[in-house]
């Protein structure tokens, strides 16, 4: 084989391989941040249910604040009760007292309900905690692979892409700026085999001439129709 041919192909390994880890670590970030997105999640759900125990906090302490207003109107009637010498306002006091003393006890009622509604959303609250740091942790662990593949990837990077600079410096600055804009132009793909007569790039079956010229071998041949360096397989 043209050993310029044998340099690039090595070359083209090397860049093919370079383009490889430069989208695993493109995709790196990405993945991050799906990772990431799955706990929204859970924490939108904690976040609900801290709101649920809050407002059922807010409804308990004004049903409370009810309450003992009512038994403050309670105690006031009571002594105006005792002050009045009038049998006919004494008895309507009587019925204002028992009307708050009703309405306590229909408030009594809902604070015993909400009470228990406290308790389920409690229990719903330490749920969502849980899952929230279940999901947490499941990520952290992700996201600590995630930075050991990038680490490995730009280990490899690095070594590669010295070793490509130096497979690099020995092809003729002329052909290596061919190849570099069939790397670029023709998707990570510039030195192919022929076969059975076909280009391998783009499959088209080649002219008998250029076929003889890539088999003899004493130069870089180039595909006609998709400009590709060609090499005898």
């Amino acid at each position: 084989m043209y050993h310029e041919i044998e340099t690039l192909l090595i070359l083209q390994d090397r860049d093919q391989k370079i383009r490889e880890l430069k989208k695993d670590l493109e995709r790196i970030p990405l993945e991050e941040a799906a990772a990431r997105s799955r706990v929204e999640g859970e924490k939108k759900a904690v976040a609900a249910a801290k709101h649920a125990v809050q407002e059922n906090e807010v409804a308990l302490k004004k049903l409370e604040l009810d309450v003992d207003t009512r038994n403050q109107s309670i105690a006031r009637l009571k002594i105006q009760q005792y002050e009045t010498r009038k049998n006919e306002e004494y008895r309507a006091l009587g019925e204002e007292v028992e009307r708050y003393e009703s309405e306590i006890s229909g408030l009594e009622d809902k604070e015993l309900e909400l009470m228990e509604h406290a308790d389920e959303l409690k229990a719903k609250l330490a749920a969502a905690n849980e899952a929230l740091d279940h999901g947490q942790k499941v990520v952290e662990d992700e996201l600590a692979q995630y930075a050991k593949r990038r680490e490995n990837f730009e280990k490899q990077l690095a070594e590669l892409e010295q070793e490509r600079t130096g497979l690099a410096a020995k092809v003729e600055p002329d052909t290596l700026n061919i190849y570099d804009r069939l790397m670029h132009s023709k998707g990570g793909t510039a030195v192919v085999p022929l076969e059975n007569g076909q280009c391998g790039g783009c499959h088209m079956k080649v002219i008998k001439s250029l076929e003889v010229e890539v088999k003899a071998q004493k130069g870089l041949v180039h595909c006609l129709n998709c400009s590709r360096i060609l090499y005898l397989h």
